[in-house]
């Protein structure tokens, strides 16, 4: 007779994409923190705006991808890109309620940036040991 209950396997597999999801987009926000800090402070063109948007994007997801492979133990590039394409469409939802207009081109490449990101950070976050 089992004393513990069993968590639900759904429950179990998404748990870690939840945990990741959350940490990236807290990490994208405190990119875009500093790199809104970083215009006010510097004569920064208005053409930089978009690249540094996209390497918070990249930033977030890859330490989401990380935190969430972290919290599963394994399969790090599947459990990564799945961070990263929640994060993606948390991204574009905000986009659109705030923008009502998001460029095609300019969401595929976001696309492929955060997923492969994540899917990177995730292959790291498995493979990272800690030092004994």
């Amino acid at each position: 007779m089992r004393t513990q209950k069993e968590e639900p396997i759904m429950l179990k597999r998404l748990r870690p994409v939840f945990i990741g999801t959350a940490c990236g987009i807290l990490c994208c926000l405190v990119a875009l923190l500093l790199f809104a800090l970083l215009m006010a402070t510097c004569d920064i063109p208005q053409a930089a705006v978009t690249p540094m948007a996209f390497i918070a994007a990249a930033v977030g997801a890859f330490f989401g991808g990380f935190v969430c492979a972290r919290a599963a133990g394994s399969r790090g590039l599947i459990y990564g890109s799945a961070c990263g394409g929640l994060m993606y469409l948390l991204i574009l939802a905000a986009g659109f309620s705030i923008l009502s207009d998001v460029h095609g081109w300019y969401a595929l490449i976001k696309l492929l940036v955060v997923v492969i990101a994540a899917a990177i950070g995730g292959v790291y976050g498995v493979n990272f040991r800690r030092r004994k």
